[in-house]
């Protein structure tokens, strides 16, 4: 049987469990999912209230810890262990892969990661499975656990591997059916919109034809997010240049080029589309209109624009505040929103600020509804990211801010950057992306809030996340604790340890940690771990797997103060910490005592990530692509490195080399020596595409790669936002 250990004085009353209110869960499940019956949501209560922390952990609950305490559930994990000694750079291929189930496998015809979209012609459901490069299809409407009957991408429900062909997808962001049956796929890291004539009755079937937008648009980075069509005309969105695009008639071969691009004033980054066939709503995470309709939220820049009574040609004719997707009926609008984790009502399409004010929830009126604590959005007008570069604050989880609501709704909506609403006469089913689930309603509801699911499409629990069951992490950053790997996640606010390196697909770890913070960054040295983030830093002062911190130090570092945590290093000797808000870099010697100042501090625009060695400090951007050196033991300021990279997430010491997670060129480029890049030799090896590829989960390829990390016989590479495995590699 599991337990839990403590740090410090927590108790178990004090951890926060998001589910049925505030729980997001994953119910571990032997039973077929398409005969599994669903239980009551009171029945679930009770089950989930009989289990322990670590039961729920274990089970894939997301439990989340109060600021600054800590939790330690070990689990039941068994793997073959990584063998030998990496001593030289591996080869480009992996062997194996953590974080899921393999590196371009997956388990079976219902094991989704992040599903992004739906749609139906009310008879059947397609359902975008965006990390797993598919498109799974229900050829009735289900309303329990039910297993898809086709897989469109795949040849079956096992592979997931990308590709270029009218069979493959790549990162598949939006699906549409047409009410006489087409449907459209936006295949998006291929550039293109699949057509299919007719829902696929085989597995793998090929579109009849692509829509290429880069030859069609003349834009060779076409990035297409969003996708809407009523059989008669096609909107679609291209996020990366910001354009959105209209065919006034519907396409009817791969030359079809479409009739209007425009690049609307106020639009910043336009993702999905919702309509009702007359006017238009675009949900986009870095609009600038300088007011929308209805209640501000907290982050201005989430923006859903709105164009009456026409198609999406030019400037918008206003905006309501937030990111949202959704369907429509006669009945009004439900869409899910980017962030928070309500359901969301209008009883008619919001075209002015009085209809945009009628908006109800199925959460308390309290729920939180801007971006997660401590994220500062862009003022509007300023210039946006770009959608398809990582970005620090995008990472987060947009949940850990629930802990202190004075009332929880029935159920976690968690829309996220995919979320999406399908209404059909039969049901109304929630795409929850950070969820991972699907979820439904029979019916309308007489009254929205406090409203939970009736059922689940993929899972028997309407609450599971089956990334947290099945052994996912987001964002995972490295460490070597002495031949045990960790990996901690700022998204998940939970950290990894396996008590030695996996040698085999899929191995979980065999300590999972509940962090009282999202940690961004963490290091290792002579029995010392210690993990960053925000205010905080928690340190292991005697490390091995199972224990807790020995401390938590939060808000001052010494005499620095602590916001904004992007990066930490320590050697054994030396302490090293960046702070992107101030611009800092600080060294101590050793962990300092309060009131001790730093002996170096240098200032570097944006600072990552850090790693060192012998006093050399390797210091990667937060943004931009600029990795600096420093030796701390010197007077010297840092030099930069002459490599050609594109925000570089980590830069790392390794026994054989030098590494840079080159993100997002979607590359590792390792060096036999930190010289020889300071020098700007070409590296010895490059793992993944060469320069403008674009990205793919292959076992020889990536997609945003942010952290390595060799222990034992492997180099481990973690990849993050857009995708979540852990790959590893050998000689």
């Amino acid at each position: 049987m599991t337990q839990v250990m403590k740090f410090a004085a927590a108790q178990s009353a004090g951890s926060v469990i998001l589910a049925l209110g505030l729980l997001l869960s994953g119910c571990s499940s032997n039973e077929n999912p398409s005969t599994a019956p669903t239980a009551a949501p009171e029945e679930e209560e009770t089950a989930m209230a009989a289990l322990d922390t670590c039961q729920k952990v274990a089970a894939g609950y997301i439990v989340q810890i109060p600021d600054g305490e800590f939790d330690v559930c070990p689990m039941e994990s068994h793997y073959a262990p990584s063998q030998g000694t990496l001593t030289k750079i591996p080869s480009a291929t992996a062997e194996f892969g953590l974080s899921g189930f393999g590196p371009d496998f997956t388990d079976s015809a219902v094991s989704l990661n992040h599903p992004a979209s739906g749609a139906s012609d009310g008879t059947s459901l397609a359902i975008a499975d965006r990390f797993n490069n598919r498109v799974l299809v229900f050829s009735s409407l289900p309303t329990a656990p039910t297993e898809p009957d086709v897989v469109i991408g795949q040849p079956d429900f096992q592979d997931i591997t990308p590709g270029t062909g009218l069979a493959d997808l790549n990162w598949p962001g939006a699906v549409e059916v047409t009410p006489e049956g087409t449907l459209l796929i936006a295949d998006t890291e291929n550039g293109r919109i699949l057509v299919y004539k007719s829902l696929p009755k085989s597995h793998g079937q090929p579109a009849d034809f692509a829509l290429d937008l880069a030859a069609l648009t003349g834009n060779t980075d076409a990035w297409p997010w969003g996708i809407w069509s009523d059989g008669e005309s096609l909107v679609v969105t291209d996020t990366r240049k910001g354009y959105v695009l209209v065919w006034d008639s519907f396409p009817t071969d791969e030359n079809s080029a479409p009739t209007s691009s425009s690049d609307p004033e106020g639009v910043g980054t336009p993702r999905n589309i919702t309509s009702d066939g007359s006017s238009f709503l675009i949900g986009d995470e870095n609009g600038s209109q300088p007011t929308c309709w209805g209640e501000p939220t907290a982050n201005r820049n989430r923006q859903s624009h709105i164009w009456v009574n026409r198609l999406p040609i030019g400037a918008p004719d206003g905006c309501i505040w937030d990111w949202y997707q959704g369907d429509v009926s006669e009945r009004g609008v439900i869409a899910l929103a980017a962030g928070g984790q309500d359901a969301h009502f209008w009883p008619s399409f919001p075209v002015d600020n009085d209809t945009a004010l009628q908006r109800q929830t199925t959460g308390s009126q309290n729920t939180p509804m801007g971006p997660p604590d401590g994220e500062q959005p862009d003022a509007p007008g300023e210039e946006p990211p770009s959608p398809g570069e990582p970005q620090a604050q995008i990472g987060e989880s947009t949940i850990r801010t629930v802990g202190n609501m004075p009332q929880a709704p029935a159920h976690s909506y968690l829309g996220g950057d995919g979320g999406d609403v399908v209404i059909t006469d039969t049901a109304i089913y929630f795409v929850e992306y950070n969820g991972n689930r699907v979820t439904g309603w029979n019916q309308f509801p007489s009254a929205f809030e406090g409203k939970a699911p009736d059922f689940s499409v993929f899972d028997s629990d309407p609450d599971v996340s089956t990334l947290l069951r099945d052994g996912y992490i987001q964002n995972p950053v490295l460490a070597n604790a002495d031949g045990a790997l960790v990996a901690s996640s700022d998204y998940d606010r939970r950290m990894y340890v396996w008590n030695e390196a996996p040698g085999e697909n899929g191995a979980q770890a065999d300590y999972v940690y509940l962090t009282g913070f999202p940690a961004w960054d963490n290091t290792y040295a002579q029995g010392t771990l210690i993990i960053a983030g925000r205010d905080s830093l928690a340190i292991w002062r005697d490390f091995a797997p199972g224990n807790l911190p020995d401390e938590v130090i939060r808000g001052q570092l010494g005499t620095l103060a602590l916001s904004d945590l992007k990066g930490v290093a320590f050697d054994g000797t030396y302490l090293a910490v960046s702070e992107p808000q101030s611009d800092t870099v600080a060294v101590f010697e050793g962990i300092p005592d309060v009131g001790e100042e730093p002996i170096r501090s240098y200032s570097v625009r944006g600072p990552g990530r850090l790693d060192m060695k012998d006093g050399l400090l390797a210091i990667a951007p937060k943004e931009g692509a600029s990795v600096l050196l420093v030796d701390v033991t010197s007077a010297d300021e840092p030099r930069e490195l002459r490599v050609r990279v594109n925000l570089p997430n980590q830069a790392k010491f390794l026994p054989f080399g030098f590494a840079i997670a080159d993100t997002s060129f979607h590359r590792v480029q390792i060096w036999d020596s930190v010289d020889d890049a300071l020098n700007g030799a070409e590296p010895a090896r490059i793992i993944g595409g060469d320069l403008g590829d674009r990205p793919q989960t292959r076992a020889d390829r990536f997609y945003f790669p942010a952290s390595v990390e060799a222990v034992a016989g492997h180099l481990y590479v973690a990849e993050f936002k857009f995708s979540n495995r852990i790959l590893a590699f050998s000689e």
